[in-house]
């Protein structure tokens, strides 16, 4: 079974990463401790940053470099760096001294000044609210009290009765700060030079902030992150070891025979159905105009979809929270708010600074309520020890297991579930008292707050109920009772807390994917194959030949069909698979537009039916995984989808008028693809 073959390839790159590697002349702690001290120099041209920490032959030289933005002048642009010992020889003297700008250096008390100036701006008039900042890579909640006085909290420290009502982002920020000190500097009789404060050394090692104003431009900059210790990276092999032998074809049999059997068999029968590829269009036909028909009718979907997956239908409410900031602000509102449980779902909860910032808070939360955390083992080790590609990288060593660190010093009850046959559960669902829960395409992480696009979906109501069963049955799963206790699990009835009814209720039904049963699959390609006027997608990974297929089958019946992908994609296999799909749709007359950076979304909208959750386009998330969405026809969400979702994304995307090149290792990566 080639997806077997995978973890023996991840063991094979872990073991390898163990031999020794190649003598640095300056080690990460060594210059870590450097940074945080002023340099004897600093240089600037043209968005390259030169450091000179000694003088004579003992002089270290550190560079950092960034894009420069010169096609919009009169707009300020915010960058993050990462500094290092220079790669190249060193300019000469005489160069330094012609060809670069000698750097004005500011200390950090200067720099505190500055950000507090600038904070002070921020803070609304009103007492019972706060803004919410994003500095230096951190979010922080601003307040002022009765007598004036501001308060500055981490967000996850924040009082539980702060509501959060504004946001200023970094970029804001950094503008507001460029402006100020400009005029500051200007009143002061100084030039406009580059400006360059030491911020010394914190969490994030030593670290700096410049300012070019010739440019209209500032920049974070930092260290970049250690690579992972032998001891590290040797533990992370055993782990590995374990989760696929003992835990997952051991221990997990032992507790789920029947279910690891069945999923066995399911395995198998998918992956031999995904062996041979599908025919995706015919390149060189022209595709027919766009037709202008109606779209299908909706109340006749509906009642297709009760005989094709069931007539599960609930009713609840339904928000997008789109990227970050809007689904971690309310998450941890939630979470402070809670009064009698937080049971969390997860595929990954990391193990970096901000995931060990949610999971101190849950911490806290735990001496007091009950606290539920469920994380996949695979996904979640395997997490842990991918190198940070973040400026904002901590120096914070990372706890060698999320599920230990989380119990230590807490309540917290943890449990993992396994990875029988390398499948996984890929569900993301939160859900806060019994009444409110959260489900979508966001693990825990700084990817999903400040990195990547993604989107999560508040609900409310009696949906919630369902979802609060479906946590209750895979939390009983992973317990030692294992398929028993998922079966008396399963005979339980749904409970929720809040109102039957509400204006905004809307109704909603739930999608999976389980051993025996590929229900978002089936649902989504009666959707494709039905729709009469338009549809969008959004997706990080599309490599399902029957979804590759069918889409361009809609465009050849006149349907307009759009697709967004990533530009930047976290996985080189998918990748690849994009590639591959991209070149067939453009080819066939699908318009695909690039979004710029890593978009993780899961959304989709087929003539006005709207489905969206944790499920990918490809064989793991449409076959094999265990997955969620939720999906509706109701036009107050499927419209607030389009616009806020697909429309703003159409227009920030580019679209791609002609396929990217492919080569033979993309087909071979796709290939290796249709069986992840």
């Amino acid at each position: 079974m080639p997806a077997l073959v995978l973890p023996f390839v991840i063991l094979l790159v872990a073991l390898t990463g163990c031999a020794a590697q190649p003598e640095n002349p300056t080690t990460p702690d060594e210059l870590e401790k450097l940074l945080g001290q002023p340099p004897s120099g600093a240089y600037y041209q043209n968005g390259k940053l030169l450091l000179q920490y000694g003088t004579g032959r003992e002089a270290i030289q550190l560079g950092a470099s960034w894009p420069m933005d010169d096609q919009k002048p009169d707009q300020h642009h915010y960058h993050t760096a990462v500094i290092d010992l220079l790669t190249e020889p060193p300019p000469a003297p005489e160069a330094l001294q012609h060809h670069w700008q000698r750097v004005t250096l500011f200390d950090e008390p200067r720099w505190e000044n500055l950000v507090n100036t600038v904070l002070e701006k921020q803070v609304p008039e009103n007492r019972e609210t706060g803004t919410l900042v994003t500095i230096q890579g951190h979010d922080f909640a601003l307040q002022r009290d009765q007598s004036g006085k501001l308060h500055v909290y981490r967000l996850e420290n924040k009082p539980a009765g702060l509501q959060i009502t504004h946001s200023t982002g970094e970029d804001s920020l950094s503008a507001q700060a460029n402006a100020y000190l400009r005029e500051k500097l200007a009143k002061e009789g100084k030039p406009p030079g580059p400006v360059l404060f030491v911020l010394g050394d914190d969490e994030l090692g030593g670290a700096f902030a410049l300012f070019d104003f010739n440019h209209n431009q500032s920049v974070f900059i930092t260290q970049s992150s250690s690579p992972l210790q032998i001891d590290q990276k040797l533990g992370f092999s055993l782990r590995l070891v374990d989760a696929l032998t003992l835990r997952s074809h051991i221990l997990t049999a032992l507790r789920n025979p029947f279910s690891v059997t069945g999923r066995l068999v399911w395995v198998t029968a998918n992956t031999g159905a995904v062996m041979v590829p599908r025919a995706m269009g015919t390149a060189g036909e022209t595709p027919p105009p766009v037709a202008n028909r109606p779209a299908m009718n909706l109340e006749q979907w509906e009642r297709h979809l009760d005989q094709l997956v069931g007539k599960d239908t609930y009713r609840g409410s339904m928000k997008p929270l789109i990227d970050g900031e809007a689904f971690f602000v309310s998450m941890i509102q939630a979470i402070q708010e809670a009064r009698e449980s937080i049971d969390i779902q997860l595929y990954i909860f990391d193990s970096d600074d901000y995931a060990l910032r949610i999971a101190d808070l849950l911490r806290k939360r735990s001496r007091e309520i009950k606290v539920r955390v469920l994380i996949d083992y695979l996904g979640s080790i395997a997490a842990g020890q991918v190198s940070a590609q973040s400026a904002y990288y901590s120096h914070r060593k990372p706890p060698f297991s999320i599920a230990n660190y989380l119990r230590q010093d807490s309540d917290i009850e943890v449990r993992s579930l396994d990875n029988p046959w390398l499948t996984s559960d890929h569900t993301k669902l939160i859900v806060v008292d019994h009444g409110k829960a959260y489900i979508g395409g966001m693990n825990i992480g700084r990817e999903y707050r400040y990195e990547w696009h993604d989107m999560m979906v508040e609900v409310e109501g009696p949906i919630v109920g369902r979802l609060q069963k479906d946590f209750d049955k895979r939390w009983a799963y992973a317990s030692m009772g294992g398929d028993f206790a998922y079966a008396l699990a399963s005979m339980k009835r749904e409970s929720f807390t809040g109102p039957a009814e509400r204006d905004d209720f809307i109704d909603i039904r739930p999608l999976y994917t389980r051993t025996g049963s590929a229900q978002i699959l089936r649902a989504q390609l009666a959707a494709i194959r039905k729709a009469n006027s338009y549809i969008y997608i959004e997706q990080p990974y599309v490599s399902e030949d029957e979804i590759i297929s069918e889409l361009i089958g809609a465009r050849k019946r006149g349907v307009d069909v759009r697709i967004i992908l990533p530009t930047h994609n976290d996985s080189g296999f998918m990748d690849s698979a994009n590639l591959v799909a991209a070149k067939a749709f453009i080819n066939n007359g699908v318009r695909v537009y690039g979004y710029p950076g890593m978009t993780h979304v899961k959304a989709a909208i087929y003539d006005g039916w709207a489905c969206v959750g944790s499920a990918n386009f490809d064989k793991l998330s449409l076959r094999i995984n265990q997955e969620t969405d939720l999906a509706t026809s109701d036009p107050r969400f499927v419209g607030k989808l389009r616009q806020d979702l697909f429309e703003a994304d159409f227009a920030r995307s580019t679209e791609w008028k002609e396929a990217q090149p492919v080569n033979w290792t993309d087909y071979l990566s796709e290939f290796i693809a249709d069986q992840l």
